[in-house]
């Protein structure tokens, strides 16, 4: 099996980590290989040489879209750009890893799903913290009863930012806490109360609180800032028999229960590097008419847009917003 040839769209920050990753995990296995970069920025394909040397620099993705040598391809682009560059490789029989979120509207983000349908290809999307040790053992310190009923969930994304003026607090940020409380009761909420802030500007929030509400659940209390020095990616859990914290980014879990604190033993992963592999390994399997489950597919992006409009709605309208996350018949009836 040849390796699965990914090309990476957006030399910015976060492109710069993935051509990083899909190049080291390429020396170590044969899974995938960096097919090319691009970036519409001179300056910034001449930051990338001078990092990693000669690759395949382009200025225009679309050189791409016909390349049969190309198999698949990591988005790092704009927000504002990823439903028409992800369209035009799918609509081309590539395979499209999106970074998060899928796309700024839902209905783009649902219709990008039907596109990858419709053309028989993977579309994954850059929900990290599905490959978070640390949040799979929030998972199974849950599913094991250890905490308990859990009452509800609160969720920290913060960090101090300058003013910015092209993007939202909740676009940017809100995300990965709807993906991770998704991923740790396994259910969407039906309910979204979002407030928020731009207190530097007031052209756009910098902050936002969000209760996410399970009509047969816990609730989900989320906070996003570019206002807070400290930067956070928390999530703790509480539950009738105690309660668990975790720092996402240094994948350390503290359990709280009546018989003390214990720390949970987590082997911290490199989760963009398993995200890239996972997703080549999706494409491989593909080619190969192997099923691999994908775990942080389309839909799930989808349904995560969904998500923030809802935030966005109720912010506007100043009321709790009922939300209607489409379940799979009603996506493949799209």
């Amino acid at each position: 099996m040849e390796p699965v040839r990914i090309a990476v769209i957006g030399a910015g920050y976060w492109g710069k980590k993935v051509i990083r990753e899909i190049l080291e995990t390429g020396a170590h296995s044969n899974l995938s290989k960096l097919h090319s970069v691009t970036d519409p920025s001179p300056s910034a394909l001449a930051q990338c040489e001078k990092q990693f040397g000669g690759l395949d620099y382009r200025l225009d993705y679309r050189t791409l879209l016909s390349d049969p040598s190309l198999s698949a391809v990591h988005i790092c682009t704009p927000n504002a750009t990823h439903f028409e560059i992800a369209s035009a490789f799918l609509r081309n029989g590539k395979h499209v890893l999106v970074e998060k979120p899928l796309a700024l509207r839902a209905a783009e983000a649902y219709e990008m799903v039907r596109i990858a349908r419709e053309n028989d290809r993977v579309l994954c999307t850059g929900h990290i913290h599905r490959f978070n040790n640390g949040v799979k053992e929030l998972k199974r310190v849950i599913d094991t009863g250890l905490l308990g009923e859990v009452y509800y969930l609160r969720l920290s994304w913060s960090g101090l930012l300058p003013i910015q003026n092209q993007r939202d607090v909740i676009t940017d940020l809100a995300p990965h806490p709807f993906d991770i409380s998704n991923f740790l009761l396994e259910a969407w909420p039906d309910r979204v109360t979002c407030r928020g802030r731009g207190y530097r500007t007031g052209q756009v929030e910098e902050v936002a609180f969000i209760t996410a509400e399970h009509s047969h659940g816990p609730a989900a209390q989320i906070e996003v800032s570019w206002l807070d020095n400290e930067r956070r990616r928390q999530v703790t859990v509480v539950g009738s028999q105690g309660s668990i914290v975790l720092d996402c980014n240094e994948q350390k879990a503290v359990l709280r229960r009546s018989e003390g604190v214990e720390q949970m033993p987590v082997t911290a992963s490199n989760t963009l590097r398993e995200e890239i592999l996972h997703f080549a390994q999706c494409v491989a399997g593909h080619a190969e008419a192997r099923p691999v489950h994908n775990h942080s597919d389309g839909v799930l992006g989808a349904r995560v847009v969904t998500l923030l409009e809802a935030s966005k709605e109720s912010l506007g309208q100043e009321r709790t917003i009922r939300v209607n996350v489409p379940l799979e018949q009603e996506i493949v009836a799209k």
